[in-house]
């Protein structure tokens, strides 16, 4: 693997001298076995920690996800196919945000792994290789220490706790929140108290919601305080789209930039804040784009080092962006690859132009997925042609069905989803049919899209319920009467 130039190596936020995407090129998934050998080495490690009292509280209730998620982790980062970095939507480190990682619980995890990795690798060699490179990661995951006991009714004294979850967390989102507000006097205060807060990922967070806001006295503050000037942080899915949902991390120059906040742009350049083809490619600074890739045309495929494991390049930066120029620039130095996260997100943008580039250069169009895509008269038929359907897995369900994240009655989008793929009788998670959830968030609209479509009023879940059970767990604004004429009428 080629070592990053100077201006890229300040976007990494986690410490793993040896890189994230060592074993690419070396042949190693094909050696040990593929999928299959992937297969059992994750099936093993998720039996340990099934069984350990000190792990398995840190991880979801049902491990099925987890372990179809873990299989397309490991094969891509051992080698094999970017399934994976489709659809993850975080790289390694903000993945675990939410996770206490002590360096006890690390050191229990690996112990589970190295015996996941005796029962499925064969050869002694590529199990030492591979352990080596996951006790490096597991170890610069470590977010918190376990704090020595006190005696009881001792107030705690000392700095405050920084993390990510937990009482830690409140540290950081209120450092941001005043930022946000340009509260210098009660940001110093939040420093003092709490020094961890200047460490580069949670610096990242503050200095950002800084720039976004053009909040120059803050950056100034933070710059005082010795924060980097080119640290990146994820912009807000508002920003990107839920293709990019925290795959996107932008340096405090790109935020101000975007935002247009001269002042701190000034003083951030003034700091030494690099440019990078990231930025160029987000924003669509053409002149900046060309001198780069003339320099090295490698750049347009350089893998960003603020989401460690995942694959995202320049190409996703300027669909993010929404600049079909840049990515035009950007495509002249890349070979035809899937692309199949550049392409969802082109499409959810509407961005005739973006899809119709990214399909020229081999994006696969079969993999797209679940999305408003159905809906456009253009890129439906155009994305339909290259294979685009919606499968029966049932991840539509979610999409369209449920009242979760705000989402309202929408029978034109179900209807769309039904024309290319999806079925009224789809399940998806514990067994349920659209028609179950459409009950409980009481869409009336789509429920007789759904019957219409060929939708059991019947069907019973994993646990034997129908949807008219689940009427009975619906939200007390639910229009029960409504929904119960319409699926079970007289």
């Amino acid at each position: 693997m080629r070592s990053l130039p100077a201006n890229l190596a300040r976007r990494s936020l986690l410490d793993h001298p040896a890189g994230f995407r060592v074993f690419r090129g070396t042949g190693l998934f094909d050696r040990i076995g593929g999928e299959p050998a992937i297969g059992r080495l994750v099936d093993l490690l998720y039996a340990g920690i099934e069984n350990d009292e000190l792990l398995r509280p840190l991880f979801p209730r049902d491990l099925a996800g987890g372990k179809s998620i873990q299989r397309l982790f490991f094969a891509e980062w051992l080698d094999g196919p970017c399934r994976y970095s489709e659809q993850a939507h975080a790289g390694l480190r903000h993945t675990h945000d939410g996770v206490p990682v002590t360096a006890a619980l690390a050191g229990r995890w690996l112990g589970h792994f190295r015996r996941a990795l005796d029962g499925a690798i064969a050869a002694e060699s590529d199990r030492a290789t591979i352990y080596a490179q996951v006790h490096s990661l597991a170890k610069a995951l470590v977010s918190e220490q376990v704090a020595p006991a006190r005696p009881a009714g001792q107030k705690h004294s000392g700095p405050t706790p920084v993390a990510w979850c937990g009482i830690g967390a409140r540290s950081v989102a209120r450092a941001r929140d005043l930022a946000h507000r340009g509260d210098v006097t009660g940001l110093g205060a939040a420093l003092a108290d709490a020094p961890d807060l200047v460490l580069a990922s949670y610096a990242a967070a503050i200095m950002q919601a800084a720039a976004l806001a053009g909040r120059a006295e803050i950056v100034r503050l933070l710059l005082d305080r010795g924060v980097g000037p080119d640290h990146p942080f994820h912009l807000p899915v508002r920003v990107t789209g839920a293709a990019f949902e925290r795959v996107i991390f932008v340096t405090p120059l790109c935020a101000a930039r975007m935002k247009r906040r001269p002042a701190v742009e000034t003083l951030l350049l003034a700091a030494g804040a690099s440019e990078d083809v990231f930025t160029a490619a987000f924003l669509g600074d053409l002149t900046s784009l060309e001198r780069m890739l003339a320099a090295d045309p490698g750049l347009a495929r350089a893998p960003d080092p603020a989401v460690d494991v995942l694959h995202i390049t320049p190409v996703e930066h300027a669909v993010a962006g929404g600049q079909a120029a840049a990515l035009r620039l950007i495509l002249r130095h890349v070979e035809h690859q899937g692309h199949v996260r550049a392409l969802r997100g082109a499409a959810a943008q509407g961005s005739l132009a973006m899809t119709e580039l990214l399909l020229a250069h081999g994006a696969d169009a079969t993999r797209i997925g679940v999305g408003r895509w159905v809906l456009h008269p253009e890129l439906a038929p155009l994305l339909a042609g290259r294979g685009a359907r919606i499968d029966s897995a049932g991840s539509w369900i979610r999409a369209s069905c449920t009242g979760n994240q705000g989402r309202k009655d929408d029978p034109e989008y179900v209807r769309a989803l039904l024309r290319h793929g999806a079925r009224a009788t789809d399940r998806g998670a514990g067994y349920a049919t659209a028609l179950h959830h459409a009950a409980r968030a009481g869409f009336l609209r789509t429920i007789e899209v759904l019957i219409e479509h060929g939708a059991d009023p019947g069907a019973r879940d994993a646990r034997g319920r129908t949807p008219l059970d689940w009427l009975a767990q619906a939200a007390p604004s639910v229009p029960r009467a409504a929904v119960r004429n319409l699926i079970a009428p007289g």
